[in-house]
């Protein structure tokens, strides 16, 4: 109960704050965090070497300290969202491509939402839901539970739909037929059985299959979708082109080759914006380094 109330009045406290000052505190508590507090810092440079191995250590390292002032930035605007409204979200988030996400969406038979933990992907989902979404997404509930009330009720507050990442299957399905839009997180390792070993930054990772075998099942577009810091704290989200999914042919050639081409999607974008992609997950868990 004291965390409960410690958290809405933090949120209280950054919504109350200027947003330039608000930035300027997250990039000191994301200093702070990283040298002061170095939660998964030995985590972070591991698969920054992993990813570029090519590159200096000075500037792996540039790379890990901005993406932990991006975290804590994200944390603040995340606390500051209760006071966002969707005329406040249409200033604060601008859109590339959403004639693509609005198009698939004319085809009636729901959209598959294919993301990451890139950019501040919150804000991406409550931003696109004020705007109109019928978005839904596949959630995992987080350890300790006044964090998790927190957490969901912020999301739940801008109409996105949570679902259980288990248990969720059927509910799934009835949204998709439905029309409505399924967002999926695609870069995390995923257990023995429940992923696929595709390539990664030139290792084998654990990815989920899901999006290609939901694709592949219901007819619903995969649509990819990132957003990315602007200068001014204000975002960009972009939607990119569906990646075909071939109904005919070898089913698990299918949902390997789509699983494959998303990874792949997601490695050009950290290239582009190292700083804004979640390092400190573990994500290499299997061997060996591809040929």
């Amino acid at each position: 109960m004291a965390l409960r109330i410690l958290l809405h009045s933090f949120s209280l406290f950054f919504r109350a704050l200027p947003r330039p000052v608000a930035n300027g505190l997250g990039a000191l508590l994301g200093w702070f965090w990283y040298y002061l507090l170095p939660i998964r810092r030995r985590v972070t440079w591991d698969n920054l070497k992993i990813a570029f191995p090519d590159w200096r250590p000075a500037a792996r390292r540039r790379v890990a300290r901005r993406c932990y002032v991006h975290l804590a930035r994200s944390a603040i605007e995340f606390m500051r969202m209760s006071g966002l409204t969707p005329r406040r979200a249409e200033a604060l988030v601008e859109r590339v491509g959403w004639d693509i996400f609005e198009k698939a969406e004319s085809a009636g038979r729901g959209v598959i939402v294919v993301t990451a933990h890139f950019g501040n992907f919150d804000l991406m989902a409550c931003s696109s839901a004020l705007r109109g979404v019928p978005l839904h997404v596949l959630t995992r509930e987080q350890h300790v539970e006044s964090v998790n009330r927190f957490w969901m009720e912020q999301r739940a507050r801008h109409g996105v739909g949570l679902l259980p990442a288990k248990k969720s299957a059927l509910r799934i399905h009835k949204l998709l037929k439905q029309g409505q839009a399924l967002g999926l997180v695609i870069d995390q390792h995923m257990p023995v059985g429940r992923g696929l070993p595709v390539p990664f930054f030139g290792r084998l990772a654990s990815t989920t299959h899901a999006p290609a075998a939901l694709a592949l099942v219901t007819g619903a577009p995969l649509v990819p979708v990132t957003i990315e810091r602007l200068p001014g704290g204000r975002h960009r989200l972009t939607v990119d082109p569906p990646v075909p999914v071939r109904q005919d042919g070898d089913r698990q050639q299918e949902i390997l080759r789509v699983t494959t081409e998303l990874n792949h999607w997601l490695e050009e974008k950290i290239r582009a914006r190292p700083d804004h992609w979640l390092w400190l997950h573990r994500r290499w868990k299997i061997d060996p380094e591809l040929p």
